[in-house]
């Protein structure tokens, strides 16, 4: 006779900017997969980073009969980008695992039957992420299974934009350890993050899970993907309405994320590679500023230069705090694992 697992408990987090075109469906699918996970006990927090369109409406019109899933709306007076929002999503969880969702993401309704059952059966304290497979919003490409960390300062989304088709997925039949996983649907044990000082709101947006990632493999700790845990996502649905707003991002928080946690003898050891990523990245801000922009990018490329990097020369001294933070975390005997 197999033995009864005991249930997990989840805390949902749903950062919404905006999100009035998508949220509907992000909010039905995740509603479909939770009543396929009867065991458990679900709560929603859907932080809002003032909007000013309806969403808010939409999620309340959508939750407001759904006895399952207990839904608080924290509403925010300014957008504080997509890691204020979560952190204080997280801040107010109740249950011990929380759930990272994006509004313009779907899941398949066993997603967390699937993620429930193997965070019961894990055996291993050390693994503290889970994720799933995610692919494109129309389904016919994977996004992501994963990521794939490089030295130099970037990092790939595993299979991205490799086709997808239930016989590839075949290929991927086992739950597997990756260094870490895209923020857009995972599962932290809330309890570690908080610890570990969580995303850092300074990122604002996009490279803040590889940075929390970052420091969780240092730390030891281990992410385990579940392939047939499968999701979909439009990606971009709020920043393709920003400009240039993401190459701006990934510019500088590559930049504080190289400052906060790569060790003296890491950094020098691959300096030149780093120094020619970085480049890249400023070619990707102009290639993009133009593209965007036209005509107007001889106003709007230098004015966002000097606006990106100026943001890193004012936060210098903030981004060396945080490493000695860190540092003193790593080295602290008074955290276990």
């Amino acid at each position: 006779m197999n033995k009864k697992l005991p249930p997990t408990n989840f805390s949902i987090v749903i950062p919404n900017y905006n999100g009035s075109s998508f949220v509907s469906d992000c909010l039905n699918s995740l509603i479909k997969s939770i009543s396929n996970c009867p065991e458990s006990k679900f709560e929603l927090i859907f932080v809002d980073n003032g909007s000013k369109d309806n969403s808010i409406d939409i999620a309340k019109n959508i939750t407001k009969n759904t006895p399952i899933l207990n839904t608080k709306y924290l509403i925010l007076d300014t957008n504080y980008g997509f890691a204020g929002a979560v952190n204080r999503g997280i801040n107010r969880a109740k249950y011990p695992w929380v759930v990272i969702l994006n509004n313009d993401l779907t899941m398949e309704p066993n997603w967390f039957e699937l993620i429930s059952n193997t965070i019961s059966q894990n055996q291993d304290k050390k693994i503290i992420t889970f994720f799933g497979t995610v692919l494109t919003k129309d389904g016919t490409k994977f996004e992501s299974q994963g990521l794939d960390f490089k030295i130099q300062g970037k990092c790939l989304n595993i299979s991205n934009g490799q086709p997808f088709s239930t016989k590839a997925l075949k290929n991927y039949s086992s739950n597997a350890l990756v260094w870490g996983a895209s923020a857009s649907l995972i599962v932290y044990q809330k309890e570690i993050i908080q610890n570990i000082g969580l995303f850092d709101k300074d990122f604002f947006a996009y490279e803040e899970d590889v940075d929390l990632a970052y420091r969780l493999n240092k730390l030891g700790f281990k992410t385990l993907y579940i392939p047939r845990a499968i999701s979909y996502h439009l990606g971009g649905g709020t920043s393709n309405k920003m400009g240039n707003f993401r190459t701006r991002m990934d510019t500088k928080n590559w930049i504080y994320l190289i400052i906060k946690n790569y060790s003296y003898s890491v950094f020098w050891t691959n300096f030149g590679s780093i120094f020619v990523e970085r480049l890249r990245n400023f070619s990707g801000l102009i290639k993009v500023t133009v593209a965007k922009y036209r005509l107007l990018s001889l106003f709007y490329l230098p004015y966002d230069i000097v606006r990106t990097y100026g943001e890193v020369l004012i936060k210098l001294p903030k981004m060396l705090q945080k490493r000695r933070q860190i540092q003193k975390l790593l080295k602290s005997t008074n955290y276990k694992l």
